[in-house]
């Protein structure tokens, strides 16, 4: 273990992550709220600590798998421990734990709140919260990437650690530029969403801009008690609708169409297997609740919301899911599950893994019929690698340990069974609204103090796709 390119890069992102949270001192500025000093006090500390680190750049600057996830992993607890800050020193959240969950939720995009009350909270809290999502949507190692010049083979190692999906994949041949470039599309997609929530409907502008955040990170934070129902407006949700699964796609497909590789962005398996699951179960759920509808139209607009919300792990809330038909709940589930496309800003499994885990079922059937054929797993034409196979099977063991373990200490506060396997469904996917008392109407507020250190682990691990998370409790990962 390199501990000073560890700690120079730490240093780095430091600085970035105080540079940012002066946006709220604006916010607070603006509207005259007096809580200039609870944001700047976490942004002077964050600065200070980030210049000490990189005071002294280290002779080797090695950075290798070990170290990228080691870097990664500390700093998605770094900033979460930080980011806590503002509630406590506002006094929003006194107690820390709360704080911490509530940050971890809006960092790693999950929407899971302890907060019962929300639209009567001072507006620079609001913006932060909604930021946080926006932040972690698309990676903030990945934003320091894309600002800060770095060797490639450094950029790489960081970047496959934040990068969901199986595979870290470039746009272009080098990872700064990829970055760069998926950054200036997300930020495209957020102003877009800003201006056509703004012009297009009657939405504040304050309020266009902290939905869009939330959006754009799949997070689910609202600046509304009822959510995105608090709106009542369709043409609101249905915008929202459509930057919801847009967001859920695959960010390198739009490069793609930016530089006419259509055939490259439209022939994807993975694109047109979450087109299908979506529009599948929007059918599904619309037909099993339309007899509790007056207009079809309404129903199909409640299931296209909550479907996409779902799916693309955003959380967004339009109607009580929870008081929906078993059938409709339980594809609701399965969508917890199946998540968002690969290098989206979506959480879940990917789609990507599933397609791979059914072709590996396919295949391992054609094995037992026909044991001397050769049989080769391929995605999009592409024969898939035996160490990609053996990844996924391995990523899949060890997530289903970590829900059974979370499972088992969560149920220990007493609750229903829907509600304590649910809460850690939505938590280690990155929903946010479960069944149960963590329903769309519901909270996290009552569960233990150590439920919820055990959410914030799954919400981490799950948003980091496990692995930079783990590695950190073992001893082996800190030898030199």
């Amino acid at each position: 273990m390199n501990y000073r390119s560890v700690a120079y890069v730490l240093g780095e992102l430091f600085m970035v992550v105080g540079a940012l949270m002066l946006l709220p001192i604006a916010i607070s500025f603006y509207y005259r709220e007096g809580l200039t000093i609870a944001f700047l006090v976490p942004a002077a500390l964050l600065l200070f600590i980030g210049i000490l680190l990189i005071a002294r750049k280290p002779k080797r600057f090695n950075i290798y798998t070990k170290e990228g996830l080691v870097i990664c992993g500390l700093s998605w607890i770094s900033m979460s421990a930080f980011g806590a800050l503002p509630f406590i020193i506002s006094g929003v959240i006194p107690n820390y734990i709360d704080a911490f969950f509530e940050t971890c939720s809006g960092f790693s995009t999950t929407g899971a709140t302890i907060l019962t009350e929300i639209q009567s909270l001072p507006k620079s809290v609001l913006f932060w919260r909604s930021f946080t999502h926006w932040i972690g949507g698309m990676g903030i190692l990945s934003f320091m990437i894309a600002i800060i010049p770095k060797s490639e083979s450094h950029s790489m190692y960081i970047m496959k650690a934040e990068v969901p999906g199986p595979k870290a994949g470039k746009v272009v041949s080098k990872i700064q530029d990829s970055a760069r470039i998926l950054y200036i599309i997300y930020c495209a997609l957020t102003v877009i969403e800003i201006i056509v929530l703004y012009f297009f409907t009657k939405m504040r502008l304050f309020d266009a801009v902290t939905t869009a955040f939330s959006t754009a990170g799949t997070g689910g934070f609202s600046a509304l008690n009822n959510s995105i129902a608090g709106y009542n407006s369709s043409l609101i949700e249905w915008i929202i609708i459509v930057f919801m699964f847009l967001f859920g796609v695959n960010f390198n497909l739009y490069f793609f169409i930016l530089i006419r590789r259509f055939s490259s962005a439209f022939r994807n398996e993975e694109l047109w297997t979450y087109v299908a699951v979506n529009v599948a179960s929007i059918l599904l759920i619309t037909l099993s609740i339309s007899n509790n509808y007056d207009r079809i139209t309404d129903a199909i607009r409640d299931a296209a919301f909550n479907v996409n919300s779902i799916m693309t792990t955003t959380g967004f809330c339009t109607v009580d899911f929870d008081k929906w038909n078993t059938f409709s709940k339980v594809i609701l589930v399965f969508l917890m599950f199946i998540g968002a496309c690969v290098s989206s800003t979506g959480g879940g499994i990917k789609v990507t893994r599933i397609i791979l885990y059914f072709k590996e079922m396919h295949a391992d059937i054609k094995r037992t019929l026909k044991p001397n054929a050769i049989t080769k797993i391929r995605m999009n034409g592409n024969a898939v690698e035996k160490k990609v196979i053996q990844g996924l099977n391995s990523y899949l063991v060890i997530y289903l340990g970590i829900l059974v373990i979370s499972t088992a200490i969560v149920s220990v506060n007493g609750f229903d069974f829907t509600s304590t396997l649910t809460s850690v469904i939505t938590c280690l996917n990155n929903v946010g609204p479960g069944l149960g008392i963590v329903g769309p109407t519901g909270n996290y507020a009552s569960f233990s103090v150590l439920s919820k250190l055990v959410f914030c682990f799954d919400m981490l691990a799950g948003r980091l796709e496990l692995f930079p998370i783990l590695i950190l409790f073992v001893p082996r990962t800190y030898k030199k």
